[in-house]
């Protein structure tokens, strides 16, 4: 490596660091990055540092060099540095604010989605559509369902990072109606006058309570308001979805699930 390529490594990096610093400042991604910008904090600061001593060894020119490894080796070494945090402050780019691999927990996706599963997440400027697969980062608004706030506390450690799996069914606009179910207390959800089934010909059912959850986030026309949306898991029997905890509201929306990592394939959009 050369002092040319040193310093053509030095501008790569303050590209990575503008980069990253202003994706953060558009907002283009609803994802939690505490972590992820630590570890990326720390790898630019090991790339500067390493450029800048690599920079120090060229302006030396050392011609003799003493017998020990490290300093035969040492421009390779440092090269090998610089190598590796640019490539991970590239990736963590990539994670913080376009593609991150992720796992699904539980079986209210299946059988699109089952668990343990391994997905590719895209969130970058993420706008939800009908049908999507998203993830919904789980907050307070939606601990008020008794058995969903029972599931949660046994199940989950960090009720902070509670992330769910759904199927967008209804967007802002829809017409939700609800047609009785014989005198079962039970009802059928009607999403702009047809009833809703998933791709597995599966017919959803809610009952009184949860069709009461579900209209308080109606207009007085039965219409979907702006920035709320309806999200069903594909497991129509075993799921605490829209039925149980209402409307998800955009700014919860982290991303769309886009292809599974294990086993490799597509996600159906229904």
């Amino acid at each position: 490596m050369t002092l040319r390529h040193t310093y053509i490594k030095l501008s790569i990096t303050f590209i990575l660091i503008f980069v990253a610093v202003l994706l953060y400042a558009l907002e283009v991604s609803r994802l939690t990055i505490g972590w992820t910008m630590i570890i990326y904090t720390i790898t630019t600061i090991v790339a500067l540092a390493t450029i800048v001593f690599n920079i120090v060894l060229f302006k030396r020119k050392e011609e003799q060099l003493s017998d020990s490894y490290l300093k035969k080796h040492q421009f390779e070494i440092v090269d090998w540095l610089i190598f590796l945090s640019l490539s991970m402050m590239f990736i963590l780019i990539i994670f913080m604010y376009f593609i991150l691999p992720t796992n699904v927990d539980g079986s209210s996706m299946k059988p699109t989605l089952v668990d343990r599963e391994r997905v590719l997440m895209y969130h970058f400027n993420y706008v939800p559509k009908r049908n999507d697969v998203i993830v919904v980062h789980v907050t307070d608004r939606y601990l008020d369902t008794t058995g969903f706030q029972v599931n949660l506390s046994t199940d989950y450690e960090d009720k902070d990072q509670v992330y769910f799996v759904k199927r967008v069914v209804a967007i802002p606009g829809d017409v939700i109606t609800f047609d009785e179910i014989g005198d079962s207390d039970m009802y059928h959800i009607l999403i702009n006058g047809e009833t809703y089934q998933n791709q597995y010909f599966q017919i959803y059912q809610v009952d009184d309570p949860g069709r009461l959850k579900m209209l308080s986030y109606l207009d007085q026309n039965n219409v979907l308001r702006d920035d709320q949306f309806f999200a069903f898991g594909d497991n129509e029997s075993f799921s605490y979805d829209s039925r149980n905890i209402g409307a998800i509201h955009r700014e919860d929306i982290i991303g769309k699930a886009v292809y599974k990592l294990w086993p490799l394939g597509g996600i159906s959009n229904g």
